[in-house]
């Protein structure tokens, strides 16, 4: 038993006692009694006082970008580095060295645009107060792959504030415009790029207001990778503006591409050796047939697709026109019931008014299991895969795709492809490992998926090997980059590349990235109110001192 448990115990006795006194004696007695009980009480508290508060030892921080950001004059101040900071503040390298010299510190208040990436493990567990300032005007948000493989598609997502009525463009290393968009009433947008040739390029991304003036701008390197191309196979019962843009598109990102279009009953072109057979097949990557053709394919090339996509080659269907009842049974044992339906057959691909409309064959495709391959504004697919065996079959009513690449969206139209193309065909080529998507000076890059022996070569030339846990699954390693530019990751033979920004470059991306990231700090362990600690005994100790007094009077007089 410890001593806050046996203290109560003599206390409730006490108590007991006083009750019974109460009617075995007079009243002289009872108020002895009670006097006693009291007393008993008061030591209690003196000995265990009960749980109080007191204010949070704060420590206010002035970081990058501080403004007048109000501060008591009893808090202790510190500088970080690159901040503002009047006479006589301490100026301190980093927040744990502050936290160091303080050691105290219950409660943070940040001033100014937030905590820099290496400072933010160091406020965690703490009481965090942030005042922060209005969202910086431009671009704030970017969500990209630095990254990709020739021929595949480029997106570029993110949010600007600020600008209403304005327009998002990304302009190609020559300055050409190669997807324009108007961004949403939260500002969100998403652009899309075909990557056509390996090299390294620096893409820029700029936020336009609405008189078409530049408001902010951010660079965006792409290191396109020449991979493995992707071997297509085209199989067509017609010559058609749709096959015709899909095999200039296909020589356009480097596609391998072969194609068999009938001109008669006898009479094709050809493109390199289009035969449907095990052993051609196995050496292609994603074939795409429609109806026509379909109906006029041997027994024996339709049983080699089939096995062949079982063993994880990509299939496309196209639907031009009318299914007859025999190309619908092959097709339905895929997994997709197709039949004609009055349905709207003029379909757009984005809300943008100035976009084309397109044209898709009236029919309805259903799968238990499908997923959209590709759809329109409001989610609806208009073209939709699922998995056969190993391999993916999609269906695609679409008849003129081709006319996004009429209208002066070519960029579009290759994208479209790419991501098809990218979403069916045979997976295949060697695990790369994930490098970062935006590195800067200075502060902690992460690479995972590591090879053996990884090193980073800087643009001088200088290499810094990485260590990575070999027991952990994902290999990761930590990287502090000292010089922007051009980095490369070498791993014997192979080699990836990435780029690290300057501290001036996208400055309205950092400095919003920055204030969203110490928002997320704030309130914590320490909170406001201040960290728990046992309250005062002293006057419980004033207060047993009296009631023994008094008991001892009483004791007294009752002698």
């Amino acid at each position: 038993m410890n001593a806050s448990l046996l203290l109560v115990v003599l206390v409730a006795a006490a108590v007991f006692a006083a009750l019974v006194a109460w009617r075995a004696a007079g009243a002289r007695r009872i108020a002895l009694f009670a006097v006693h009980a009291l007393a008993f009480a008061a030591l209690y508290l003196f000995l265990f006082p009960p749980p109080g508060a007191t204010a949070a030892r704060a420590l206010a921080v002035l970081t990058p970008g501080n403004g007048d950001g109000a501060i008591d004059r009893t808090t202790t101040v510190v500088a970080l580095p690159g901040a503002a900071a009047p006479a006589g503040v301490e100026r301190v390298p980093d927040l744990a060295t502050a936290l160091r010299r303080h050691a105290d510190t219950q409660r943070l208040v940040i001033v100014g645009d937030g905590l820099p990436a290496r400072d933010r493990d160091a406020a965690k567990g703490l009481g965090v107060a942030f005042d922060a300032p209005a969202e910086p005007r431009g671009i704030v948000e970017l969500d990209t792959s630095a990254q990709v493989r020739s021929g595949g598609t480029w997106r570029v997502a993110g949010r600007v504030a600020g600008v209403p009525g304005g327009r998002v463009e990304l302009r190609d290393p020559a300055g050409a415009i190669v997807a324009s968009v108007a961004p949403g009433a939260d500002g969100r947008y998403a652009l899309a790029a075909q990557a056509k040739r390996a090299g390294r390029y620096r893409f820029e991304l700029r936020a336009l207001d609405a008189d078409g003036a530049a408001v902010d701008t951010a660079s965006l390197p792409l290191a396109v990778d020449a991979g493995d191309a992707p071997r297509l196979r085209l199989v067509a019962g017609g010559p058609d503006p749709d096959v015709k843009y899909l095999r200039r598109w296909a020589a356009d990102a480097g596609v391998a591409l072969t194609s068999r279009i009938a001109l008669s009953t006898d009479l094709a072109l050809r493109q390199g050796d289009a035969t449907l057979d095990a052993a051609s097949l196995a050496d292609t990557d994603l074939v795409v047939v429609d109806e026509r053709a379909w109906a006029s394919l041997a027994a024996a090339e339709k049983t080699a697709l089939t096995a062949a996509v079982d063993d994880g080659l990509g299939l496309l269907l196209r639907v031009t026109g009318p299914l007859d009842a025999a190309v619908a049974a092959d097709w339905a044992a895929y997994g997709f019931a197709i039949a004609p339906a009055d349905v709207a057959q003029t379909v757009r691909l984005s809300s943008d008014e100035a976009s084309p409309a397109l044209t898709r064959t009236p029919v309805t495709v259903t799968a238990h299991d499908a997923i959209a391959l590709v759809a329109d504004p409001a989610g609806a697919p208009l073209a939709s895969w699922r998995t056969h065996g190993r391999g993916r079959v999609g269906v695609w009513p679409l008849v003129d795709s081709y006319r996004l690449a009429l209208a002066g969206y070519a960029a579009r139209y290759g994208a479209l492809w790419a991501a098809t193309t990218g979403t069916l065909a045979r997976a295949r080529g060697a695990v790369r490992a994930a490098l970062p998507a935006t590195a800067r000076i200075g502060e902690r890059a992460v690479i995972c998926g590591l090879p053996d022996a990884a090193e980073v070569e800087s643009p001088q030339g200088r290499r810094v090997a990485l260590a990575s846990q070999r027991d952990a699954g994902d290999r990761c390693a930590a990287f502090w980059p000292a010089a922007a530019g051009w980095h490369r990751l070498v791993a014997g033979d192979a080699t990836q590349d990435f780029f690290v920004r300057a501290n001036d470059d996208a400055r309205t991306l950092a400095r919003a990235q920055t204030i969203a990231a110490t928002r997320a700090l704030v309130g914590g362990a320490g909170g406001d109110g201040g960290a728990p600690t046992k309250g005062s005994r002293w006057p419980f100790f004033f207060a047993w001192l009296v009631l023994a007094g008094v008991a001892w009077r009483l004791e007294k007089r009752r002698a």
